[in-house]
């Protein structure tokens, strides 16, 4: 590992023409933290099985409820490949996640990873992490947040692909019309999740 990086640190030395004295220790800190091994683990909540991913940031990935666990785990296997599967998640993260579940969390304190994530899902995922928990807003609304009133199919498109569902609430953003719309985890669980936190749903 340690010749590893040496050898990464002369390239990256040689290739962007960096003044040994200035810069070498940024470039040392990139470099170890592009090795820094991202971490997944399952438990069970009341809703099912749950899987989470993280690193030394924080929650890089969130797999939503499922009954069988061998479903959580093949999908967290197929998202991080290179991840290293662990017995047990931090046990802050199982906690808070228990507690939503449960019905006595409306807010997690837990640091995430951004990374993986681009600028415009960005935008519209720190959005929707503004709607206050029994709350719901439409993706227009979203849209509008951001400043792109006419891309509510793009920010539906990005909702759907959220890495970190739950913490990042996606599910509270629903069709203008009442409807709810799409979700990853399929409708019945976003009405499920709405029902916990009380939202006031018109079906």
């Amino acid at each position: 590992m340690i010749k590893s990086i040496e050898a990464r640190l002369i390239e990256m030395r040689q290739r962007e023409k960096i003044p040994a004295p200035t810069r070498r220790a940024a470039i040392r800190a990139r470099l170890i933290e592009s090795f820094a091994e991202t971490n997944y683990a399952l438990f069970e909540t009341r809703l099912g099985w749950i899987g989470v991913a993280w690193n030394a940031r924080g929650i890089a990935g969130l797999e939503l409820p499922r009954a069988a666990r061998a479903q959580i785990l093949h999908a967290l296997e197929k998202e991080f490949p290179h991840g290293a599967l662990r017995a047990h998640p931090p046990a802050s993260i199982a906690r808070e996640l228990r507690e939503y579940v449960a019905g006595k969390r409306r807010a997690f304190d837990q640091p995430l990873d951004w990374r993986a994530i681009k600028p415009f899902q960005r935008a519209v995922l720190q959005a929707a992490r503004t709607i206050p928990f029994g709350e719901t807003r439409s993706y227009g609304w979203i849209a509008q947040q951001i400043g792109n009133p006419r891309a509510s199919r793009a920010v539906g498109r990005a909702l759907g692909a959220n890495p970190i569902p739950i913490i990042l609430p996606c599910h509270r953003v629903i069709a203008s019309d009442g409807g709810l719309g799409g979700y990853g985890g399929g409708v019945p669980l976003k009405k499920k999740l709405l029902q916990l936190e009380g939202a006031v749903l018109n079906l």
